[in-house]
């Protein structure tokens, strides 16, 4: 059976070293003015504020969620989805929910076609749109980047899950090579 193309961005599977997966909380600026959804990868802007990762840079990790004061209605929100137009209270923090921790794996849908022998190789990711109906990402790793050197992704394994095989759209684990808190090192 052939794997299905339905990517769901970066979705936290385990850690390294056996630690807790958490996110850690960052702030976003109220006028940013870009889509974020649960498993995109992003960074730091130059004032410390999330924004969306770019597909070959240095990342701070994969966003979680993001928890606002409506300005509309004054009440605490918590959404899986930041929104160009969403209107967050005037001189109050919007708190994004960061998976930062450089020893979390993700699983996440090859956008190509996965060879074994990809195991320990680095790659970019190629940054989707949100998926509007279920409120989360479509990033996917892009494999026609494939490389040792210099790439945001490190190719863990092919994840051993029912209907995940070897070809075409297959789910692998990754970890973030370019970290803004770890060591890049050279892949295999």
């Amino acid at each position: 059976m052939a794997n299905v193309n339905a990517p769901n961005g970066f979705v936290p599977l385990r850690h390294l070293t056996g630690g807790v997966i958490r996110a850690n909380e960052y702030a976003i600026a109220n006028s940013y003015a870009a889509n974020l959804a649960s498993g995109d990868i992003v960074t730091l802007a130059a004032g410390g504020t999330v924004e969306r990762g770019t597909a070959g840079g240095t990342a701070l990790g994969v966003f979680y969620g993001v928890e606002y004061i409506d300005n509309d209605t004054g009440d605490v929100k918590f959404s899986k989805v930041w929104n160009t137009g969403t209107t967050a209270k005037a001189n109050e923090p919007i708190k994004a929910y960061v998976y930062d921790d450089p020893n979390i794996t993700y699983a996440v849908q090859v956008n190509g076609t996965f060879v074994s022998t990809a195991v320990g190789a680095l790659a970019n990711v190629t940054l989707g749109t949100f998926n509007s109906t279920y409120g989360h990402s479509t990033d996917e790793l892009d494999f026609s980047t494939l490389a040792t050197t210099a790439k945001t992704l490190r190719i863990l394994r092919l994840i051993d899950i029912p209907n995940n095989a070897v070809g075409a759209d297959a789910d692998v684990e990754v970890v973030i090579n370019l970290s803004l808190y770890g060591t890049q090192n050279a892949g295999v």
